[in-house]
């Protein structure tokens, strides 16, 4: 019925733009939703259920202020994460860039 592979996504007439971000469980994903209208985002995690297809299960909706504090949280989680993997002696992945739609 629905593919989980052809990762489509369904904007709501609230919603301007979502941009998927890559997960490493195919059947996970987040997505950033610009809100027209609004100086905020929204993240959406999505979880694939066979017979429904994609099913938002929680939405973060983050104000314009909050988006630099929300960006150092991250960068300082990522970076102690690679941090535990180098001190388990795995083998550091290159940094992935994410391209986000313009704000227009």
């Amino acid at each position: 019925m629905f593919s989980r592979g052809a990762e489509q996504t369904v904007m709501q007439p609230e919603m301007k733009a979502a941009q998927p971000l890559h997960h490493a469980r195919p059947e996970q994903k987040v997505e950033v939703v610009f809100e027209p209208g609004e100086e905020r985002v929204a993240l959406r995690y999505s979880t694939w259920t066979e017979g429904l297809g994609w099913c938002c299960q929680k939405t973060i909706r983050v104000e314009a202020d909050q988006l630099d504090e929300l960006h150092r949280a991250i960068t300082v989680a990522r970076h102690r994460i690679s941090r535990r993997r180098a001190d388990a002696g795995e083998t550091p992945k290159p940094a992935q860039v994410i391209q986000l739609p313009p704000l227009s």
